[in-house]
């Protein structure tokens, strides 16, 4: 797990400074650090916080940490809200792509995760969403893929 981060609070910021990175956000990517805010499970303070720590170009103190199975969980679901509640533009794909990794999550455990939602598309969504939720699925595992080699994570290191 070199290279791997796994504090919270810093995950957050590194997503937001990516979103942040061309000087606007999409509604794909404001639905995306919802999304990853949730799941990280941070407090309803801790975005803003994490936002006037990049505005003021200064990394978050604290955060707690991530074990790898909450690493995972925490990509699942952002992947899976990705697929069902937002587009799929290169912005959007490209906090995918830096989820994955900042998590150390290689092509085979991608791939694994991906097979896992297409097994639990009976509980996500309604029937006659399955084959567009799989289409899009099959398109953003490889649109991710292509995207994921471009991803610069600047993070220092005594915070990891």
């Amino acid at each position: 797990m070199s290279g791997v981060v796994a504090n919270r609070r810093l995950v957050f910021w590194n997503a937001a400074r990516l979103a942040l990175s061309d000087g606007h956000l999409t509604n794909g990517e404001k639905r995306i650090l919802v999304k990853l805010a949730h799941a990280l499970k941070l407090s309803e303070e801790e975005p803003r916080m994490v936002y006037d720590c990049i505005l003021n170009n200064e990394v978050p103190e604290g955060g707690g940490s991530l074990d790898e199975r909450e690493m995972r969980l925490v990509y699942e679901q952002v992947l899976e809200g990705m697929l069902i509640h937002t587009d799929r533009s290169d912005p959007v794909i490209a906090q995918i792509a830096y989820l994955r990794s900042i998590f150390g999550i290689d092509e085979s455990e991608h791939r694994a995760i991906t097979r896992s939602l297409d097994r639990q598309l009976e509980d996500i969504v309604h029937r006659p969403f399955i084959d567009e939720f799989r289409e899009r699925l099959r398109d953003s595992v490889e649109r991710a893929g292509e995207i994921f080699d471009s991803v610069n994570i600047l993070v220092s290191k005594e915070k990891r």
